[in-house]
């Protein structure tokens, strides 16, 4: 209370209430916003992915499985991911986005620096749990942000630049990670890493504005589909193609998190990396494809398209088309050099998708459902996807362990390319009704038709006239 007495009345009032809502940011106050949201971006993939460079000496300490590891750094984070994103959702969708994602920062900020005060495996599996939780309310926040600040047609450029950060989050806590890990101990390095996030909360409650929702379309309209969770779930479940990109993308994110998981431990079993030679390297691979990806995804997608919306669906086929024989060779590569070149032809491939994917679910469904959208999939993606990757190489090495021995770990990642061809037929089935899908998200007064995305206007049966049978 004395702190609060001596300080200046404008600065109490800024740390109170945050900065205010912008209906129209300049030019330069949305790329300051960008920037800001990619640096969210960049601390939650660092501390997410953390602790898949530290796995074996974690493991070396507590005496863990590969099975329990996967069970550690996959089902458990996806579960508890996918449960806080529900209601988490809704608040980005009705509340403030800017002050929730300060908030969540915060939270998750701290249980990765938590992480590095675990006495047990029982202690970390707690202390993941708070970074999942934390991390569920990243992405419907920031997704409902830019769908604000940007119309369709210049959505995936927006993401993919926030998502540069997913590139930088992952080298620096593989690099960091990793040369810490060896230097002074895999402990310090989740406190290094987790604590600069809670610093990083604050700039974000007292700098970036809340934009004004549905200011990028004109502002919002009367939406009752949008007024109830149920009714909004009802409205989704009934639209074709956010079906099929769900599935898409849970997919995708099975071979996703097989790979963020289980590579470095590849690298260091098979070709006899050390963890800091491996936290640099995979971390220089995994950055770069990352940021190459988010980039020309992005720019790409956009420009095709111009087209139409179902070219943002294309592109993400072409992805999953370009990636699968990267998978492959990057089983059975015989030297460091090939397998880490592999390794960023892998991730620029497969992660070209996330942009274009997410630029066309946000265009099938209207301005208050898009968090709430942004995290069902991310509930689907995480439990069907992260939930079953991590443990499902982690449980493959253990049962081909004692035939292969260090080599099961190669076996075990030729899952991947059978998911990587489900992911592309889904696409594909998504391709045939998005386009209408599209047109009833932009009509107030229709709703979808599971029957191949065709358009059922509320009023129709009011006006319209009965056909002659005549012709």
């Amino acid at each position: 209370m004395v702190l609060f007495s001596t300080m200046p009345h404008s600065l109490f009032m800024a740390l109170m209430t945050g900065a205010k809502p912008h209906a129209d940011p300049s030019p330069t106050r949305k790329i300051y916003i960008l920037i800001m949201l990619g640096l969210v971006t960049a601390l939650a993939m660092m501390d997410r992915n953390i602790l898949n460079i530290l796995l074996i000496p974690i493991q070396n300490e507590i005496g863990a499985s590969d099975t329990a590891m996967g069970l550690l750094t996959g089902t458990a984070f996806a579960a508890a991911y996918a449960t806080a994103a529900i209601p988490l959702s809704r608040i980005a969708d009705r509340g403030n986005r800017r002050s929730l994602l300060a908030a969540a920062l915060a939270v998750w900020s701290g249980a990765t620096a938590l992480c590095g005060l675990a006495a047990s495996y029982m202690h970390l599996l707690l202390a993941r749990v708070g970074v999942a939780g934390g991390e569920a309310a990243a992405n419907p926040a920031i997704m409902s942000m830019i769908s604000d600040l940007y119309p369709p047609n210049r959505r995936a450029t927006a993401i993919g630049c926030t998502l540069i950060g997913t590139g930088v989050g992952v080298f620096m806590g593989a690099a960091f990670g990793g040369y810490i890990s060896e230097t002074i101990g895999w402990r310090t390095a989740f406190v290094v890493v987790g604590l600069p996030g809670v610093l990083i909360a604050l700039v974000i409650w007292l700098t970036v504005p809340e934009p004004i929702r549905g200011a990028s379309e004109g502002g919002l309209t009367p939406d009752p589909d949008s007024e109830t969770l149920r009714r909004t779930i009802r409205y989704l479940a009934r639209i074709p193609s956010f079906r099929y990109i769900v599935l898409a993308k849970s997919f995708v994110q099975i071979a996703s998190q097989a790979a963020m998981i289980w590579f470095p431990a590849y690298l260091i079993r098979v070709h006899d990396m050390s963890v800091m030679e491996t936290g640099f390297w995979y971390g220089m691979a995994i950055a770069g494809a990352t940021i190459v990806a988010a980039v020309l995804g992005g720019t790409a997608s956009d420009f095709l398209a111009r087209r139409g919306t179902v070219w943002y669906l294309r592109f993400c086929m072409f992805s999953m088309a370009t990636s699968l024989p990267c998978a492959i060779v990057l089983a059975f590569a015989g030297s460091q050099q090939l397998a880490l070149v592999m390794v960023f032809l892998y991730g620029t491939f497969s992660a070209m998708n996330t942009t274009p994917s997410m630029a066309a679910a946000l265009a099938i469904v209207r301005p208050r459902m898009r968090g709430f959208m942004t995290a069902v999939v991310n509930f689907c993606f995480n439990f069907i996807g992260a939930g079953i990757g991590g443990l499902l190489i982690g449980a493959l090495n253990d049962a081909l362990a004692p035939r292969f021995g260090e080599e099961a770990i190669r076996y075990s990642l030729l899952s991947m390319p059978v998911v990587i061809v489900l992911a592309a037929l889904f696409y594909w089935l998504a391709t045939r009704t998005i386009e209408a899908d599209v047109q009833t998200a932009q009509s107030p007064s229709a709703t979808p038709s599971s029957d191949h995305g065709r358009i059922k206007d509320r009023d129709a049966s009011m006006t319209q006239q009965p056909r002659d049978p005549r012709g």
